[in-house]
């Protein structure tokens, strides 16, 4: 399976959310009608507010994008896919905060507004630009984060050892942004023990970060989930020949030595 969408995205051929449309449509065969549906609530989002100044017509795309359209952060502690996959979250309402700065963004760009998704620890921000002015908005509730609450969920989400700058809510490029998208993604499904699905999104995220040796470590771990040990020994190998002082290469170490090791049948 091919993932040409994510081939280009260190260039940004494609818009981010094109691509998540993309991503979609591989889980699930009828994710266009919500994705139809959805540029139909925002299209007379945009229409309505179109007379506005930009800063208000922020603020009143955030209200109707949470107030109205209903929009609500995921109530479980561990959230699933359809948590994270966009059709989803369009169809429930509800969904983690990466996905939420996604639809808002382009609920923002129908109306003519330019929000960036800022990867921030925890979860993305979405940053404004007007008038040399920038405000910050969670994407949970759409609210505008003050400055000294910016810099204070900084530090609850870091340790000591980090200092808060500016440049840390720069806009992320997209290909940092989509592989914190399918990380999430990647997570979600291995939570729902759907191994299958979580099998593709990795190599979705060996796409975009080819050769990466957490990822083919997370490949190996996916197929021994199942049961393709086989396979799974060489993602493991090239993974501990790469990483060797990672804390889980020793583990690995290990288990490869076990299934390498001659098995005694007692009769």
């Amino acid at each position: 399976m091919g993932f040409s969408y994510l081939e280009d995205v260190e260039q940004e051929v494609l818009p981010t959310i094109e691509i998540m449309w993309e991503i979609s449509r591989v889980f699930h065969s009828d994710s266009d009608h919500y994705v139809a549906d959805f540029y139909k609530m925002i299209g007379q989002l945009a229409e309505r507010y179109q007379d506005q100044a930009p800063a208000e017509r922020l603020l009143s795309i955030c209200d109707a994008f949470y107030l109205e359209l209903g929009f609500t952060d995921a109530p479980e502690p561990v959230a699933g896919s359809r948590r994270i996959l966009i059709d989803r979250v369009i169809s429930l309402r509800t969904g983690l905060p990466v996905t939420l700065a996604f639809l808002l963004q382009e609920a923002a760009s129908y109306a003519g507004l330019q929000l960036d998704i800022v990867d921030f620890p925890g979860y993305p921000l979405l940053r404004f630009d007007d008038n040399q002015q920038s405000l910050f908005i969670d994407p949970i509730n759409g609210e505008v984060m003050a400055d000294d609450l910016l810099q204070l969920r900084f530090e609850d989400m870091t340790d000591d050892s980090e200092t808060f700058s500016w440049e840390m809510v720069e806009a992320t490029p997209q290909k940092a942004v989509l592989v914190r998208y399918l990380s999430e993604l990647k997570h979600a499904f291995i939570n729902d023990e759907d191994f299958e699905q979580a099998l593709i999104v990795v190599e979705m995220l060996l796409t975009v970060l080819p050769d990466d040796p957490y990822e083919i470590r997370d490949r190996g771990y996916v197929f021994e989930e199942l049961d393709c040990q086989h396979i799974a020994v060489d993602d493991y190998q090239y993974f501990v020949e790469q990483c060797p002082d990672d804390p889980s290469a020793q583990l690995l170490r290990l288990q490869l030595e076990g299934w390498a090791a001659p098995q005694r049948v007692l009769h």
